[in-house]
């Protein structure tokens, strides 16, 4: 082999490997996306579960059952069930009335790139005024508890989570159906879509 064909297999290795490391530079980020809508999504879809699990215990145990997410830490949630016939309370809870249906969970340690947040400013799901970027994302009226009743029924509520790339969604929870909903923030439409 000629010295000029030494060089010429060089200057391909060379181009080759420059190749490679543009398309990586453009698929890693897309990759890292893709990965952190899937674990989005999971994550809303999860918390729907938790939810169900909820309604169905009330409906199971003939007593009202709550989900509560703690105000110190949000991502931090659990299953309570009303020991005094008086509903699942913050008090009752810190008085070890309402009793624990289990360990908390914790979002981040279960999906570590999803959070609960209002990641970017979004109109809400239905219509009723802006949500801004960083404003609480546990809205359950006045309470971080989202309670369901012996009939099923249940307090309504939202309850937003994002990824740290990825679309805004969140949960719904129709109070006099119990039933729960996720949706996500289509940025092109500026509309929530049902996942």
């Amino acid at each position: 082999m000629g010295t000029s064909s030494r060089g010429a297999v060089l200057i391909d290795v060379i181009f080759t490997c420059g190749l490679i490391a543009v398309l990586c530079a453009i698929a890693i980020p897309t990759v890292q996306a893709t990965r952190d809508r899937d674990a989005a999504r999971t994550a809303a879809r999860y918390l729907a579960n938790r939810l169900h699990v909820a309604r169905m215990e009330a409906v199971r145990r003939n007593t009202n059952v709550a989900l509560r997410f703690d105000t110190d830490d949000l991502g931090r949630f659990g299953l309570f069930a009303d020991g005094d016939g008086d509903g699942v309370r913050q008090t009752d809870i810190d008085g070890e009335i309402d009793r624990a249906l289990g360990p908390d969970a914790h979002i981040e340690q279960l999906f570590p790139s999803v959070s609960l947040q209002i990641a970017a400013t979004v109109r809400g799901p239905d219509d009723a005024g802006t949500l801004e970027a960083g404003s609480d994302p546990v809205r359950i009226g006045a309470s971080n508890l989202l309670s369901f009743s012996p009939l099923g029924t249940a307090s309504s509520g939202t309850i937003y989570l994002a990824a740290r790339t990825g679309p805004q969604l969140c949960v719904r929870v129709l109070g006099v159906t119990g039933r729960t909903r996720v949706l996500w923030f289509d940025t092109a439409s500026r509309a929530w879509r049902h996942e």
